[in-house]
């Protein structure tokens, strides 16, 4: 399934995210992801990463009858702690090259 975003749209601290399912031919079949921006912002997640997020989100998802999802604090808490374990890792390797290279830290 590929989805296309058609924009979103801000109520009170939700954001809604709408999309429609390219290639189901008329009627298009829309879908809505919903995230709270509360918890986006507690959990750190970039606000450019949230399409994608809701993308993969709907590649997952099952639609009920109204077609709206909602992007859960659970989500978002799995999705932090990946991205941070991948930013130690990042943050590993550097001092592990740093190490193995005593000069190669471009302190001149």
């Amino acid at each position: 399934m590929v989805f296309a975003l058609m924009g979103f749209t801000i109520e009170l601290i939700i954001r809604l995210f709408h999309f429609e399912l390219v290639g189901s031919g008329p009627p298009r079949t829309t879908m809505v992801v919903l995230a709270d921006m509360a918890l986006v912002r507690k959990y750190q997640i970039p606000l450019q990463e949230l399409p994608l997020l809701c993308v993969r989100l709907l590649q997952s998802w099952t639609a009920d009858a109204d077609s709206t999802a909602v992007f859960s604090e659970k989500e978002m808490i799995e999705y932090a702690n990946r991205r941070k374990e991948a930013k130690d890792l990042a943050e590993r390797k550097r001092h592990m090259f740093r190490a193995a290279n005593p000069g190669a830290g471009g302190d001149a």
